[in-house]
């Protein structure tokens, strides 16, 4: 079927050429109005959309520029608590003097023990990181029960 734009669809009847708007200015005019109103509503939907682009850009920036203000607030407090920490750790070791706990203890009215009353304590030095490292290993080599029972045997070894 071939389309020829000069004839109506369904007739014999060729199309006219005839154009009302052409002969009439009224109408041109108006016809002309009525693109140029399009045009610029278009204009104006593509302006608000710019706009509504940039202000949501904005407000962006504003909550990242927000959030770092509260960051500089938090670290600047976190520095002043350091800081006091610092500061109450060397108070902690300036009062740890011997002679102002002597002073302490004399105002509290404690005395120095006698010879009889002081006990001795032998500690090994055995380094203990070793010691663990081969528990570790002897429990991982025997199963759950044996290990249980090791380590209730050295319980009661060290009470007896």
């Amino acid at each position: 079927m071939i389309k020829d734009k000069s004839y109506i669809h369904g007739t014999a009847a060729r199309k006219l050429e005839y154009d009302v708007y052409k002969e009439n200015k009224v109408l041109s005019a108006k016809r002309k109005q009525r693109n140029n109103n399009k045009i610029k509503v278009k204009y104006v939907f593509a302006l608000l959309l710019v706009f509504c682009l940039g202000c949501f850009v904005m407000y962006r920036y504003v909550q990242i520029t927000e959030q770092n203000y509260k960051i500089d607030k938090q670290i600047i407090q976190y520095n002043e608590i350091k800081n006091e920490n610092v500061s109450i750790k060397v108070d902690i070791e300036s009062s740890m003097d011997l002679r102002s706990i002597e002073k302490k203890a004399q105002e509290l009215g404690l005395q120095r023990p006698d010879r009889h009353q002081i006990v001795y304590v032998s500690v090994p030095r055995n380094n203990s990181a070793l010691v663990l490292d081969d528990v570790k290993l002897q429990e991982e080599n025997e199963g759950i029960f044996r290990s249980l029972l090791s380590n209730i045997k050295k319980v009661g070894s060290f009470l007896y």
